[in-house]
């Protein structure tokens, strides 16, 4: 009877947290539906598709791992996956150094102007892609506005080449990732009572120093959900890289599109982009580590 009782209680249990959590779950439903069908199915094909050997290797259908082999031995892949890691890091880092000091200005400022720049923000957001690009490819071209202002001030003699480089790309993906940092770091921003930031400085805390050993710790939520959210989206940026960059300084995901759409090597392809994937899991992974660790916060 004790065990009959015991197991009638524990169901009463099961069933009254199933209720407490099915609105949420019935909510979640169609989410994980859709990333079931149209992320997680493609992705392990994907996967599969990268541990087959190529059509031109006239070899049994089994499972190989050739294809990794060959996106660390290959020179341009390689050359290609380093340099996708370096500018994403460099365009992550830019996007911050940038967005930080807008999110507070945005605290400080009278809420009209408030409201007008983060107007601007969504309509840069909301802006075509391509049309950003092609913006900054007048901007940065021979005869461009940049151009013209480094030859009136006497900087340089002549007109620069300053696009169909690295440098032109990591401009265009730090544009491009700015409303990814701004946002996130200013919604932490506004979670934090203004009385701390006074209370250190009334003190004696020097500004900086209040920010530095107050804010900044506090707002680390926002900064981690801006610096993934950018470092993301470069590592698998496509356009903006081909438009601004050049074949010499082609990304990862440039090169797996001529194995797919040139080469039509989906195997090598496709073992570019899980190793691309992986490692991007795997940096976010161990950044959300190191910030708790060094933060002892949840993010």
């Amino acid at each position: 009877m004790a065990a009959i009782a015991a197991g009638d209680v524990r169901s009463k249990r099961l069933l009254a947290g199933w209720k407490r959590h099915f609105p949420a779950v019935s909510l979640l439903a169609p989410l994980l539906v859709f990333l079931a069908i149209f992320y997680a199915v493609p992705l392990g094909y994907t996967v599969k598709e990268s541990f087959m050997p190529s059509a031109s290797d006239n070899a049994a259908l089994q499972p190989t791992v050739q294809q990794y082999e060959r996106v660390v031995n290959n020179r341009r892949s390689y050359r290609g996956l380093e340099r996708t890691l370096r500018l994403s890091l460099i365009a992550t880092a830019m996007a911050f150094l940038l967005a930080y000091p807008i999110a507070l200005l945005l605290l400080q400022v009278r809420p009209r102007v408030r409201t007008t720049i983060l107007i601007t923000i969504f309509v840069s957001l909301a802006s075509s892609l391509i049309v950003r690009n092609y913006g900054w490819l007048v901007m940065l071209s021979d005869a461009g506005p940049v151009n013209r202002i480094l030859v009136g001030l006497g900087l340089v003699d002549q007109p620069q080449r300053i696009v169909y480089n690295e440098g032109a790309t990591v401009i265009a993906l730090v544009h491009y990732c700015l409303p990814f940092m701004i946002l996130p770091i200013y919604g932490a921003l506004l979670r934090i009572p203004p009385s701390f930031g006074e209370a250190a400085q009334s003190l004696g805390a020097p500004p900086f120093r209040a920010l530095a050993n107050i804010v900044l710790p506090l707002s680390i939520a926002g900064i981690f959900g801006g610096t993934t959210l950018s470092f993301a989206i470069c590592m698998s940026a496509f356009v903006t890289p081909l438009m601004l960059g050049s074949p010499a300084t082609a990304m990862m995901s440039q090169i797996a599109a001529e194995q797919f759409l040139v080469q039509l090597n989906f195997p090598y392809g496709s073992a570019m982009i899980v190793t691309l994937t992986v490692i991007t899991f795997a940096i976010v992974f161990l950044y959300g580590l190191a910030i708790r660790k060094c933060f002892h916060t949840n993010v």
